[in-house]
């Protein structure tokens, strides 16, 4: 009588990275155990990932994810020897986050070369 048979209770599932080895372990309640099997999430040993009901937006993250690292825009922007040197002159605990403010600014300006005068214009923005 209920909404799940007295044979499905607490369920410990074990998933574990083909790549690097690293796994993890989860234990549901008989309720999440319940609203798995529903969605049709094939349970005990290897499963095809391809058959499960989320592959395609799981596969689809993964590649977007792929070609997200392959296209970094941030390295077609170029330093000149001065704005490197006045980067490097920033405390290291915040020159992060100051050279990823500066770079932010470049592209949302479409300037490709942050030079002297670039950084002047970020100070006077932020008040750095």
């Amino acid at each position: 009588e209920g909404i799940m048979p007295e044979e499905k209770q607490n369920l410990a599932m074990k998933f574990k990275c083909k790549k690097c080895g690293h796994s993890i372990a989860m234990l549901t309640n008989k309720f999440e155990t319940e609203f798995v099997s529903k969605l049709g999430v094939e349970m005990g040993g290897a499963t095809d990932v391809s058959k499960a009901p989320m592959a395609a937006v799981s596969s689809s993250l993964a590649q977007a994810k792929e070609e997200l690292k392959a296209t970094n825009p941030e390295d077609d922007l170029i330093w000149t020897e001065e704005a490197e040197q006045r980067i490097k002159k920033v405390p290291f605990f915040v020159r992060g986050m100051a050279k990823k403010t500066v770079i932010n600014f470049a592209m949302e300006k479409g300037v490709t070369t942050i030079d002297a005068k670039l950084m002047d214009e970020v100070r006077e923005k932020v008040g750095m």
